[in-house]
Formats: structure tokens, C-alpha cells, sequence
């Protein structure tokens, strides 16, 4: 018999990917349609909910189907099968298809479309986010000084402790501390029954948000402690390349009608040219963003790009991002988002026990 999979386990993973957190709020990211404890054989991953998707995934034995895209985007009032979107809800309802959705959390993760559009544009150091998402927390956690180095492994693993290119990052404070176990407990240090007083060192450490129930998870497992003891706070700050949109270098200068051929050939649809405030300009400094990047050009403007390229600019867009010295072009919205299906079955296919297909759907 084939490999098997909760549906459960499947969106679990897209999550370590995508984490649901970094969604925004009007969206609808996540399960779309679908039995968390439903079996899983086979995984498709798409852009948009489309009947020729639908059709690929009954030729390939697809039974969750992943989407960038929400099938189920606003409150629904009725369900008109004979049209969109209902026709496709009554489709996945009578194959039993999981539809999930991994939309604008997929948007702002840190390699998630806008990473593998520069990727696509041969962007160099497409490191610099131009408009930050997420949240982060400071961890506390109070152990023993010979088991800080285990719970700081635990912690990287899950994600946290990362500043910059560096990782294990943790700041550990000597003190005391007290307790007086219970009858049915059974201390790892000292004796129940009687106050005790531990030298344990205060291990502190930050985390993303959307990271800190899984971080605290890993505490849990690590610790010696039967209870142990940790905190949690609010601080300012983005996580580490959460957000939309990179910036990065072209591996030359290319003038900007050099860049919407290099941008066309690259994603293979054609762009167009909609703001050029100094005609002749050569650029080198490119901000790319995934989807539609109407409303985030002023924050390009000020992260020192000379060029945008996203998709669906309006006429409005342009003559904003030309008032700003920005250069724009507009290369579609699918055509921006397409790339970064690949990382993302590649990556999804590494986390879980079924097979994961790309989807030969180009819109």
C-alpha cells in the first residue's frame, strides 16, 4: 500500500514553511475545504484554484491540493455550482479533495515569493525586505547551568535565537532559585518535602512570533525539570526576512528597457515598461515583489532601489512611482508569483512522507 499522511501533517508542514502567523488578516490562508484527520496520498501544488488544476490532479491521483491562491477567499452566501467559485467547491466535495491555501503568510515568509522571484531575475544578495511583517517575543527560560547548552540547541532548532547571520543567540544570567515539591512530585535537583534553593542560570533569547509556541514546545521536551519555568514578552522588531518584497543587485547595469527584456526572458511572459522617470538610466539596485505591488511603492522609493518590477501597476502606480524617481515595470501578476511554486514543493516534499508534484499550470 502506498504512503499515507493526515491531512493534519501535511498543513503542519506547509506551516514550518508558511507560518500561518505572517498571514494578514483580511486573507483566508489555511484549509479551504477538507477533514484535518482525512488521509493524504499525493500532493499538488498550484498557483490559482483552476478546473485544468483540478483536472491534474485527478490524472496524477492528487488528493490535497495546495494553492497560493484561495479558492475561498470572502464569506460565502451561497454556492452556485455552475459558476466560480462554487462550481470548484462542489468538485473538491464530491473527490474528496483537501484545498489548502498558503496565500499571503507564503507572501511574507523568509524564502517565500518575492525571494524566489529575485532568485528567478538573478538578483545578487536579495537580502534587504522592503516592507517587514511578523512580530517578534523575548524568551526567558530558567535551567540549570549544565543544561543551558541543551535547551539553547533545542531552542535553534525551533527557530529561535537567530540575529543576523548568527545563531545560538542567548544571554544567561547566574541567580537562585526556590521551590518546595509537593508529595507527588520529583525534583531533578534537591529533595520534595523541604524549601529548596537551586544555583539555575536566567537563559534569555528572542524569537519569531510565529516560532514561539513551537519554541516553547522544545523548552518542554529539553528541560529537566518536570515544570519548568519560562516567560514570554512582547518586544519591537520583524523577524529575520519576514515580509514582502527584496531588494538586490543586477550582476550588471542594464539600461531599463535592457531590464524588461531581461525580466520577460526570465519569467518567460512579457513586461512592460510603465514608469521610467530618467530615460537612458542605467540601474543596478532592483526591488522585486511577488503578486500584486501597487500599494507598497513608496516603501520601495525608500529603500534606495532604482527599478521595480512587480505586477498589476495601474496607471496611478506609475505616475506615483515616476513622481519618486522610481523606476517600474510590470510583469504580471501570476508570471511574478510562478517561480516560487518549485521551492515550494521542493521544500515541502523534504517534510513529508508522500509525493509532491509542481503543477504544469501556468496562471
Amino acid at each position: 500500500m502506498p504512503e499515507m499522511m493526515r491531512v493534519r501533517e501535511i498543513a503542519q508542514a506547509v506551516e514550518e514553511i508558511a507560518p500561518r502567523a505572517l498571514a494578514e488578516d483580511w486573507d483566508n490562508a489555511g484549509l479551504q475545504i477538507g477533514d484535518l484527520d482525512g488521509e493524504v496520498g499525493r500532493v499538488l501544488v498550484a498557483l490559482t484554484p483552476l478546473p485544468e488544476v483540478f483536472e491534474e490532479a485527478g490524472e496524477i491521483g492528487a488528493d490535497f491540493l495546495l494553492f497560493h491562491h484561495p479558492l475561498i477567499f470572502q464569506g460565502l452566501k451561497s454556492v452556485d455550482t455552475a459558476s466560480y467559485p462554487g462550481g470548484l467547491i462542489s468538485r473538491a466535495i464530491q473527490n474528496n479533495l483537501t484545498i489548502y491555501a498558503a496565500h499571503t503568510n507564503y507572501d511574507a515568509a523568509p524564502a517565500g515569493v518575492s525571494l524566489a522571484l529575485a532568485e528567478a531575475l538573478n538578483l545578487q544578495n536579495p537580502s534587504e525586505v522592503v516592507a517587514p511583517r511578523g512580530a517578534l517575543r523575548k524568551l526567558v527560560v530558567f535551567v540549570p547551568e549544565e543544561n543551558a547548552d541543551q535547551i539553547s540547541s533545542a531552542l535553534t532548532e525551533a527557530g529561535a535565537g537567530v540575529i543576523g547571520e548568527y545563531t545560538h543567540c542567548t544571554f544567561r544570567t547566574p541567580g537562585t532559585g526556590t521551590f518546595f515539591g509537593g508529595e507527588g512530585t520529583d525534583p531533578y535537583a534537591g529533595e520534595k518535602g523541604r524549601l529548596e534553593r537551586v544555583p539555575e542560570l536566567r537563559l534569555e533569547t528572542v524569537v519569531p512570533a510565529h516560532a514561539a509556541a513551537r519554541a516553547t514546545a522544545a523548552i518542554r521536551a529539553a528541560h529537566p525539570y518536570e515544570e519548568p519555568a519560562f516567560d514570554v514578552y512582547h518586544v519591537d522588531g520583524y523577524p529575520e526576512d519576514c515580509g514582502y518584497g527584496r531588494v538586490g543587485t543586477l550582476p550588471e547595469p542594464l539600461t531599463l528597457e535592457e531590464l524588461c527584456d531581461h525580466v520577460s526572458n526570465s519569467l518567460g511572459f512579457p513586461a512592460r515598461l510603465v514608469a521610467n522617470p530618467e530615460p537612458g538610466r542605467r540601474v543596478e539596485r532592483v526591488a522585486v515583489l511577488g503578486g500584486s505591488g501597487g500599494s507598497f511603492i513608496r516603501e520601495v522609493a525608500a529603500s534606495g532601489a532604482n527599478a521595480y518590477v512587480t505586477g498589476d501597476l495601474d496607471y496611478h502606480d506609475a505616475l506615483l512611482a515616476e513622481s519618486l524617481g522610481l523606476a517600474a515595470i510590470d510583469a504580471g501578476h501570476a508570471a511574478t508569483e510562478l517561480p516560487s511554486l518549485e521551492p515550494l514543493a521542493r521544500r515541502l516534499a523534504e517534510l513529508v512522507d508522500v509525493p509532491v508534484d509542481g503543477s504544469r499550470v501556468r496562471r
